[in-house]
């Protein structure tokens, strides 16, 4: 074990029990401690991409006054540490705690595809607290996984690993996603997609995306129709603090079958109805729209 390892075990075993003690605290003592801070040095103090946030509100949103954006734009940052605290609290809530905080509200959606050992691609976006999904297996028959970038910080792509697996959950870095769903063929996967990143400059899958022209990064439909997978549509709906409802919508049962990009624009007009239904919980400080 390299000196640079044992850096970083020493850097993760030094963060995470101070994590983990502070996350089985209530709610409101860790967002005393921490939200209330957070939002004040990230929205008053730090103004933190402040000027991203209002540019992409005022751009996808053109019918808002300017008293509306920056009302909006406080919600964000509001809900940005709001959603820190939820994620801290991720850590050591117990698996009761948190199915009172998220519920699927339409499991009937899957379970003709769970019958029939379909797997299933769930697309979504930064939209709400996605990480509080990690609670999926216990809510699902499917072996649910994640396809994700892994992150260039170890230390921090370890603490996220912690959360996201507690459960069962499978993380799967999507370079290799297609073949490992080839390869699972005895239990039928669920796997999670965040598709709305920028894509870069060379996508070629271009769409309508809240009143702009928008590059969509399209991989979660090449996997799909490889794979002839189903895609749904995963909404988050907020609730009371902290509550999460989980709303399935089917995409498509035959995605081998549909015609190229349709996917794509399909998950971005849903993610649209989305985020103007309760603008404030997308993550409105990436810098989505680059020239």
């Amino acid at each position: 074990m390299t000196t640079k390892h044992h850096g970083l075990n020493f850097i993760y075993y030094l963060i995470f029990p101070p994590i983990y003690l502070l996350g089985m605290l209530p709610y409101l003592i860790v967002n005393a401690l921490v939200g209330r801070p957070l939002f004040f040095l990230s929205y008053t103090v730090f103004r933190y991409r402040y000027s991203v946030v209002l540019q992409n509100l005022s751009r996808a949103l053109p019918l808002k006054s300017y008293l509306e954006i920056e009302l909006l734009a406080k919600e964000f940052y509001l809900h940005l540490a709001s959603m820190i605290v939820e994620i801290i609290r991720l850590f050591s809530i117990s698996s009761h705690q948190q199915l009172k905080q998220v519920k699927l509200i339409n499991p009937e959606v899957l379970e003709e595809y769970f019958k029939g050992g379909r797997n299933v691609i769930a697309v979504l976006g930064h939209y709400g607290n996605w990480e509080c999904l990690n609670v999926l297996p216990l809510l699902l028959p499917f072996q649910v996984n994640a396809i994700y970038k892994p992150l260039s910080n170890p230390v921090m792509a370890k603490l996220v690993t912690r959360v996201r697996c507690r459960y069962g959950m499978r993380l799967i870095p999507a370079q290799h996603a297609l073949r490992h769903l080839l390869r699972q063929t005895r239990q039928p996967q669920f796997s999670l997609f965040i598709a709305d990143q920028f894509p870069g400059k060379q996508a070629k899958c271009q769409v309508d995306f809240l009143h702009q022209p928008t590059l969509m990064f399209n991989g979660a439909e090449k996997l799909a129709r490889a794979t002839n997978a189903v895609v749904v549509y995963l909404d988050m709906i907020p609730q009371d603090r902290c509550c999460w409802k989980i709303s399935l919508s089917l995409i498509t049962d035959t995605a081998s079958a549909t015609t190229e990009n349709l996917i794509t624009h399909t998950f971005s007009s849903k993610l649209e109805q989305t985020i103007e239904r309760h603008p404030a919980y997308w993550l409105w400080s990436h810098r989505r729209w680059k020239a």
